[in-house]
Parts: C-alpha cells; structure tokens; sequence
C-alpha cells in the first residue's frame, strides 16, 4: 500500500513539474516574439546612455554655477551692510564692457537711506515756545504721539500717578483705618478627593 501512494506522488509531482517546464518555455516563446516585434537596438541604449551623462553633467555644472552665486551674494550682502551708507556708490571694478551697476542694498539700510532724503527734503518748521500761564486746574496729559500738552481736570477726573516709590502713602476713604494692609487671607485647604469612574 505504501508503494502505491509513493508511486501516486510520483506521478503527480512529475506532472506538476511538466506543467511548470511548459509554462517556462512559453514565457521564453512570448519573450522572444515581443523581443523580436519591438526591437531595441544596442546603438539606441548606446545613445540614450550618453544622453543621460551628459545631463547629469549640466546637473553638476549648474549646481556648482549657483554654489558660486550664492557666495558672491552672501560676500556682497556682507560689504553692503559693513560698508557706511556715504560709500555705496562704488563702481564695481570687475564690469566686461565699463558700465555701471547699482549696488545692492539691504532694505534696512534702503528704509534709512529713504527715511534720511525725506527728513532733508522737508522743510524744517520752526519750534516756537509756547508759554503759557498754568492755571490751578490745569495739568500736563502726556498725549498719543509722546508730547505734553495742558488739560483742565477736576477733582475725580484726574489720576495721578507718583513717581517716587519711598513716598507712597496708604490712602483713606470710607472710613478705612490707614493701617489697614489690602491683604486677602485664605484657608489652605489641600484636601483632594479622586473619584473613579466604573467602566
């Protein structure tokens, strides 16, 4: 009985062994028409492989052009911020054909540069000194714009603000004690329940 089921093995894996050789040989016969209908020719690899160094030249090439460019701009921003505003109107030395470029700025030193023209370009008013008499109920009100202008102001329309520290005085009103410290006292309680939820 042994000798029967071996032989039944046999037989079956000789068959799927057949069966794999005929699929091998028809993948090789499809390789070979696909092969044979479209043809590539070793020129045309040839061909296509000196294409793809010599791009990969440009590529270099390129990237070295701009790694150049970078550090001449980096070297000409530096000399422009080092350089006072009076001397940027250097020439470069290195021009081919003679001609004039402008000398690039950083926009910080183009905003003060625009700033500077226009404080000289207007006219200067002139400061005049206003003096006038200070009345009792009149005080200086710093405005928006930083200036000291004189405002009336009465009474409880008017904070004042003191500017010394060693001369404040605790103040009275409604009948407060002045040795009375604003201080809110507050029991420490540390007591933490946790409570766990039931899943």
């Amino acid at each position: 009985m042994d000798t029967v089921n071996s032989d039944a093995k046999l037989r079956d894996l000789e068959h799927i062994v057949q069966e794999k050789e005929r699929e091998i040989q028809m993948l090789r016969e499809n390789i070979h028409n696909y092969n044979a209908s479209n043809p590539v020719s070793e020129e045309r690899i040839i061909k296509l492989e000196r294409e793809v160094k010599e791009i990969e030249g440009l590529v270099r090439g390129l990237t070295a052009e701009m790694l150049d460019l970078k550090a001449w701009v980096q070297k000409l921003a530096k000399a422009v911020e080092d350089e006072p505003v009076d001397r940027r109107t250097v020439v470069s030395e290195k021009s081919d054909k003679g001609r004039d470029y402008p000398v690039v700025e950083s926009p910080r030193v183009a905003a003060e540069r625009r700033s500077a023209e226009k404080a000289r370009s207007a006219p200067a008013a002139p400061v005049q000194e206003i003096v006038e008499e200070k009345k009792d109920n009149e005080v200086l009100i710093i405005q928006p714009d930083g200036t000291m202008k004189r405002e009336e102001k009465f009474g409880e329309d008017m904070i004042v603000a003191d500017h010394r520290a060693s001369a404040r005085q605790p103040r009275v009103s409604g009948g407060r004690e002045p040795d009375r410290k604003p201080l809110i006292y507050a029991d420490d309680d540390d007591a933490v329940e946790v409570k766990r939820r039931r899943n």
